[in-house]
């Protein structure tokens, strides 16, 4: 078996390094494949397309030229990236591609995407659900005396993508570096689906993705002096201390947003500081589609002066205001620090009338059990199979030291102070419930030799041998 997984390997590598090579001569031969000269030598082909691209005068719209030379284009430029709104303003209403991919469609208008897919002989649609959906609060999107369409009623394009084409889901999460980063996403908006990978030596030195910061601060006119203070205090720290990383910040509403900046630059100036490059503060109405190391999250909700709570909780509050939540604290890669005036029992959100606000208490509660260290994984795989078939069960009976802990290993080993030694793979149910042999043999063993996860395989056969 292990002759046969080391051959399986080195073909599937050769394979990939081949396609790598194959591909580029397939998009080489296309542009040459159809060369032409004239009788002097010189070469006719893309000829009218390059003074069209290169004139200083009388220039045509892009338009008209890709009107006039798409086939020429596309030999040149197979692959084109564009917003829905390019595409229509850019391209004839013709089948010009062969693939059309939209990606982030949960933000997409329907009546947007639809031209541009009217442009390719295939599709894909590709976004989140439980991420942010195409705002149309200041402008109207159809007249009211239209028919009763249920089309007409769908906001996004993966919605309209939903109800006639047939769906997968992406279980492989990519972003976070700790297991504790994704879980509540993992629990409360994708039903446990998701599958992650952490790095061995993070997992070892039992690195805490999130960080409670409790503040005493309190909410005057939408913001929070004292919380934005100790927000630009942990980003001068982090900017210090931590200088490779990329940094950035959430807000619930612009005035928090605009104070947090405001006091920033402040700091920069008297400190003679320049803030780096890749530092952001936004709001959870645009942070979709960044991602930052470390995110520190203003939560900003407190009670005013006289201690009273006021339970506005503006876009969160609103229908699908929870996934505006499900985007702020997926975005960081290593850690998210959260920086709240208030502790969890402090909000009252029984009574709401969505699950925004009552999301963000649970988010608190998680947020506080991760910090104090309180937060285990655990992810068991179904299965019809009887327990006493399992191998697992059989080997931890021989070895104390075998522990069911880990949501992508069948047993983990460990050594008497606890510490991780390495992995144990069986062909119990992740085996039998696998998406392929590659997947099996080759890629998954890939992803854990990457993360730096020692490993080994265990086969029943050999154990009742």
């Amino acid at each position: 078996m292990a002759m046969l997984e080391q051959e399986l390997n080195e073909a599937i590598a050769e394979k990939q390094k081949l396609s790598r090579e194959i591909l580029i001569l397939k998009l080489r031969e296309q542009v040459y494949r159809h060369e032409e000269f004239n009788r002097l030598g010189n070469r006719t082909t893309f000829r009218d397309l390059q003074h069209q691209a290169t004139k200083k005068k009388k220039i045509w719209p892009l338009r008209k030229t890709i009107e006039s030379f798409h086939e020429e284009a596309f030999q040149v430029l197979p692959c084109w990236l564009a917003s829905p709104e390019t595409v229509s303003a850019v391209f004839p209403m013709e089948k010009l591609f062969d693939l059309v991919i939209f990606d982030e469609a949960s933000q997409c208008f329907s009546e947007k995407g639809i031209p541009a897919m009217a442009r390719g002989k295939q599709l894909v649609i590709a976004g989140d659900s439980k991420q942010l959906q195409p705002n149309d609060l200041y402008r109207t999107r159809f007249n009211e005396d239209d028919e009763d369409i249920p089309e007409t009623e769908i906001d996004s394009l993966l919605e309209l993508g939903c109800r006639y084409l047939p769906q997968v889901m992406l279980t492989e999460h990519y972003r976070s570096r700790s297991l504790d980063l994704i879980g509540f996403s993992n629990q409360h908006f994708y039903k446990n689906k998701l599958q992650m990978l952490p790095d061995f030596h993070t997992y070892q030195s039992k690195h805490k993705g999130i960080e409670f910061v409790k503040s005493a601060g309190f909410l005057e006119n939408h913001c929070n002096q004292t919380e934005a203070e100790k927000v630009v205090e942990l980003c001068l720290e982090l900017f210090i201390s931590q200088p490779e990383k990329e940094v950035g910040v959430i807000t619930f509403n612009m005035f928090q947003q605009n104070l947090i900046l405001d006091l920033l630059e402040e700091r920069c100036v008297a400190e003679k500081r320049i803030l780096p490059e890749s530092f952001i503060v936004k709001n959870i109405e645009n942070i979709q589609g960044d991602e930052k190391d470390i995110v520190i999250f203003s939560i900003g909700y407190a009670p005013d002066r006289s201690g009273r709570m006021n339970h506005h909780f503006g876009s969160l509050n609103m229908d699908g205001g929870e996934n505006r939540l499900n985007v702020a604290v997926t975005r960081a890669r290593e850690k998210v620090i959260v920086v709240s005036s208030i502790f969890p029992q402090q909000l009252s959100v029984e009574n709401t009338k969505h699950e925004g606000p009552k999301l963000l208490k649970k988010y608190l509660e998680y947020a506080l059990e991760v910090s104090e260290g309180r937060f285990i994984s655990s992810l068991k795989l179904e299965s019809t199979f009887r327990p006493e078939w399992y191998l697992k069960d059989k080997l931890k009976e021989q070895n104390a030291l075998l522990k069911e802990e880990l949501p992508f290993a069948d047993l983990t080993e460990k050594d008497s102070q606890n510490r991780f030694v390495q992995l144990v793979l069986t062909d119990d149910g992740a085996f039998f419930n696998s998406l392929s042999v590659k997947e099996t043999f080759s890629y998954f063993p890939a992803k854990l030799r990457a993360k730096n996860w020692r490993f080994d395989r265990k086969w029943s056969r050999n154990f009742w041998k």
